[in-house]
């Protein structure tokens, strides 16, 4: 249970920071840089699947189908969670024009925290 918890948080951590490094690479650096940076979220994100769901990639049928959740303060929730996502792009970029990799870094954790929260409220897991 440890196992999948560390691979869950860990690649969650991973595939966060490595958004955040893709994103500033894409301005300030050379393609070759923002592939990796992107290799590395995605691989990041993959074993944080993993770890939640006990394999890479969903096949077809596997999971749960999302549904708007019951309760009042539920569906607040999602709503939150979408405008977190949303709120997110706009932070980024901002971050990037001064220059901040800690609030680009915020931005990308606001991104996928609220992907994850959003995501389980739809369908009962995490990713």
């Amino acid at each position: 249970m440890l196992g999948r918890r560390l691979q869950l948080y860990g690649g969650l951590l991973v595939s966060t920071v490595a958004l955040a490094f893709a994103v500033q690479s894409a301005v300030r650096s050379g393609y070759a840089e923002v592939f990796g940076w992107v290799v590395t979220s995605w691989s990041g994100y993959l074993v944080a699947h993993y770890g939640a769901t006990g394999r890479f990639v969903d096949e077809p049928g596997t999971g749960e189908s999302p549904t708007m959740p019951q309760s009042a303060s539920s569906r607040a929730i999602l709503a939150t969670t979408i405008t977190g996502m949303v709120v997110a792009f706009p932070l980024g970029i901002s971050a990037l024009a001064s220059r901040s990799f800690g609030w680009l870094l915020v931005a990308a954790s606001l991104f996928v925290g609220a992907y994850v929260v959003g995501h389980y409220l739809l369908t009962g897991e995490p990713l």
